[in-house]
């Protein structure tokens, strides 16, 4: 039974960060109709600077990951602003091919600068575990947990009662309907671009204090965020929280019973399954804008 709830615990650690790192994926995808397959490169640039700022100004990935937020808002701003928005007029595909033109460039951008040798942020706390009976609880992964689910209910509140936020979903379930009263939906691009590659980057300060890092994990993770998008689903929030539970779950028990290499293959496998079922994932909406 102590098994059983340590791998639980373990997968609800994971899952967690997994919902928080698949919400911007889930968000652009939704609102914009785009899937951005530099996703998981822009999740490592957030590491990277994170790691950075460590090692050269002692600052905590913690306390820097509000700066990655602004530096990937005003990325995606920019990409929005001055690529994405003049491609999305014309086949979805062309702005497939521009993400990932992005993602192999950065990729061998970060290779080019920090080379592949694995990185890891060597906090303090990083070693610290708490134990409660005989389970043993990480320190770093509670606090990724907190945090992740802190920012997951802040985008939440934006998204449900903020003039910005319900522009956003109006936007997702009608756009000629929002022009009609009054909003731009071309603006509304910009804002949801930003807010989706500011949570890729903030979101890597939380993956470079949970394990190592290489320039080309990228495609994995951008993965894993879609994984997310399906099994939860696109309607809501909450749907990333389950879907990114979910794949923790998945990962773990699979991971121990089977072996580390069937973990990938199990995930992919319960994605099938449910696209099959239930092709809007266990909460999604028929539109992104449903709460």
């Amino acid at each position: 039974m102590d098994l059983i709830l340590q791998l639980l615990i373990d997968a609800l650690l994971l899952g967690s960060f997994y919902a928080f790192m698949s919400l911007g994926f889930s968000l652009t995808w939704g609102v914009l109709g785009i899937l951005n397959l530099a996703y998981g490169s822009f999740i490592l640039l957030g590491s990277y600077l994170a790691y950075t700022l460590y090692l050269e100004l002692g600052i905590d990935p913690i306390l820097s990951a509000p700066l990655s937020f602004v530096v990937g808002f005003l990325i995606g701003w920019l990409l929005q602003r001055l690529l994405i928005n003049r491609l999305m007029e014309y086949e979805p595909f062309m702005v497939l091919i521009l993400t990932f033109g992005v993602d192999i460039l950065l990729s061998h951008l970060l290779n080019l600068f920090f080379r592949a040798d694995v990185r890891s942020i060597d906090v303090p706390y990083a070693e610290g575990s708490i134990f409660v009976g005989n389970l043993i609880i990480s320190e770093v992964k509670l606090l990724v947990f907190f945090i992740a689910l802190l920012l997951t209910l802040l985008l939440y509140l934006f998204l449900r009662f903020s003039w910005t936020g319900r522009a956003v979903r109006a936007v997702a379930l009608d756009r000629e309907g929002a022009r009609l009263v009054g909003i731009d939906p071309s603006r509304i691009f910009l804002v949801t671009s930003g807010i989706g590659f500011g949570i890729a980057l903030s979101s890597g300060n939380l993956y470079g204090l949970l394990q190592g890092f290489t320039p080309f994990d990228g495609g994995l993770l951008t993965i894993k965020a879609f994984l997310v998008s399906i099994l939860g689903g696109l309607g809501r929030v909450e749907s990333a929280l389950v879907g990114g539970m979910l794949l923790g779950i998945v990962e773990i028990f699979v991971s121990f019973y089977a072996g580390e290499s069937w973990r990938f293959f199990a995930s992919l496998l319960i994605m099938i399954i449910l696209l099959v079922v239930r092709p809007r994932g266990l909460m999604g909406g028929k539109y992104y804008g449903e709460i």
